[in-house]
């Protein structure tokens, strides 16, 4: 998070409210009491290694963040800056984060969340199978990334995620239903 950046606020249709923002020096709205709206856009990679199997990348924070450092997050993802859309928070948040030059044809929409009742998210996954390995963190926000077997998610979620994700089930079951849907895995996570 940057805090001279203006999030995107959001009437409660999900509708983007033309040249209303947030200030994210303010933090989170829900912190504040605000009834402000805020959206989320959350990339995961995921690949096929060399055995077939599917794995999702990880990153780690960096030590001198301010908020969970060394625990690992998603792949990339942030706050939808005002004037910007869903896609666009989601491309810029890859590149800013690990440096992952992504397209709106790699974003492959899977889910619209609510967090809490100031901010809901846009998951989207880009299949990354073939493609370098080079990922830069140029933000600072990420000291590491890391490539973990999906059917190793889950305990690997619950030990080295930030303590929200650990609690995040629901995310969870609907990124294994959307995986299911698709062919992808079989049985749960």
């Amino acid at each position: 998070m940057h805090k001279d950046e203006l999030w995107q606020v959001y009437a409660p249709n999900g509708e983007p409210i033309v040249g209303e923002g947030w200030e994210s020096a303010l933090d989170n709205p829900e912190k504040t009491g605000a009834d402000a709206i805020v959206g989320v856009a959350v990339v995961f990679l995921y690949q096929y290694n060399d055995d077939g199997q599917l794995e999702l990348l990880w990153q780690r924070r960096a030590p001198g963040i301010d908020r969970y450092p060394g625990y690992y997050d998603i792949s990339a993802g942030g706050h939808i800056n005002l004037g910007e859309t869903v896609v666009e928070g989601a491309i810029r948040e890859t590149r800013e984060e690990i440096g992952a030059l992504i397209t709106t044809e790699d974003l492959q929409f899977a889910f619209t969340k609510p967090f809490n009742r100031n901010r809901f998210a846009w998951i989207f996954m880009v299949d990354w199978t073939g493609r370098p390995d080079e990922f830069h963190f140029d933000d600072k926000e990420v000291s590491e990334v890391k490539w973990v077997l999906y059917s190793e998610t889950e305990e690997f979620r619950k030990k080295y995620a930030k303590p929200p994700l650990q609690r995040d089930d629901i995310t969870f079951l609907n990124l294994d239903d959307w995986l299911k849907m698709r062919g992808m895995v079989s049985g749960n996570i």
